[in-house]
């Protein structure tokens, strides 16, 4: 019969499938990583529990740093992912106490999944990987005993899909207000967008790197972008999208590298290497690792919402308008007034 642990490791090996997975940093295309297993390679390999294995704590840190800071729409996949990597070592433990305790087995590990997620769920978001495993795996083992405790041996008629989650139900973080101009004196949203993408593009073009910024746009005019990682418009946008039927709208972090080193990262943020290393081992640190072999990384996403910079909205027109302005010598600060005059006016 199918119980919660066969449910989950089914559920992962669909969305998996047969081709490589990258456990270190999400994408195999980015990861510098020559070589990738399948998933069901990567599970036989891994030792979590009471191992001391080097490898398989930074796979779990990875892993555990994907499920909490990833791309939204692969979270869940992840949070998967390391269930499915600790429940090996609850298999021949569960048959043990249903043989004991005349339990039926599918109900203990239902019981030990609605401990790891509850665990997972009211951990601290400092909590280190290790500790936060030795949590998870505690918390299952009480749940069960809980269970077979409480003298009732009635199975529960909800069926075990009801411990996935499902991705859907996940609020979207609120966006801060906008770091480049003052909302509150721009009456017009449109006029809002239209100053906010322009101010971008002014700027990547004084930096020398609006080249980079003009070949995204290129590949999104030419509808070579997964629509999947487009952000979601507002009604009050789609009038710009309806000409062409495409969602033109990026983030400013499509122009940015997935990923940055971690003494750069750590470096960000006023720390040394040394010093950021200490402080990802107590779980004082802000943001979270990524490991591939043994080099750290950390995502530039989750960089940014540290230090609080919005991953602002932008349309490829607006920004290409800003660029030109100041290549034909209009210059920022007549930019900044003009459209200081556009969006009060």
């Amino acid at each position: 019969m199918s119980d919660a642990f066969t449910v989950i490791t089914d559920h992962i090996l669909l969305r998996c499938g047969r081709g490589p997975i990258c456990a270190h940093v999400g994408d195999v295309q980015s990861c510098t990583m020559k070589k990738h297993s399948t998933y069901q390679e990567l599970r036989s390999q891994v030792r979590l529990g009471r191992s001391k294995s080097t490898a398989s704590l930074r796979l779990w840190e990875s892993v555990v740093t994907l499920a909490r800071e990833g791309e939204m729409q692969h979270r869940e996949k992840w949070l998967m992912i390391a269930l499915d990597l600790l429940t090996p070592y609850f298999k021949g433990w569960s048959k043990e106490l249903a043989r004991n305790w005349n339990y039926e087995v599918s109900d203990i590990r239902s019981a030990m999944i609605e401990g790891l997620l509850t665990a997972w769920s009211s951990a601290d978001d400092g909590t280190p990987p290790k500790k936060l495993q030795e949590i998870m795996m505690s918390n299952a083992f009480a749940s069960a005993r809980s269970l077979v405790n409480s003298g009732s041996s009635e199975t529960c008629t909800d069926s075990v899909d009801i411990f996935i989650p499902e991705s859907g139900h996940e609020n979207m973080p609120a966006l801060r207000p906008s770091t480049i101009i003052d909302v509150g004196t721009v009456r017009d949203p449109d006029a809002n967008e239209r100053i906010r993408g322009e101010r971008i593009g002014s700027l990547l073009q004084r930096m020398g790197a609006m080249d980079h910024a003009t070949g995204l746009h290129s590949m999104l005019r030419d509808g070579r972008r997964d629509e999947t990682s487009a952000p979601p418009i507002a009604p009050a946008q789609v009038g710009r999208s309806w000409v062409d039927g495409r969602n033109l709208y990026y983030r400013i972090s499509d122009l940015l590298p997935q990923h940055i080193g971690f003494s750069k990262a750590a470096s960000t943020l006023g720390l040394s290497e040394a010093q950021a290393s200490r402080k990802a081992r107590d779980g004082s640190l802000s943001f979270r690792i990524l490991w591939a072999g043994n080099t750290r990384v950390v995502s530039v996403k989750s960089l940014m919402h540290t230090l609080g910079i919005q991953d602002s909205i932008v349309h490829p027109d607006d920004v290409e308008n800003g660029a030109s302005l100041i290549r034909g010598g209009q210059g920022f600060n007549n930019l900044v007034h003009r459209d200081r005059d556009r969006g009060t006016s």
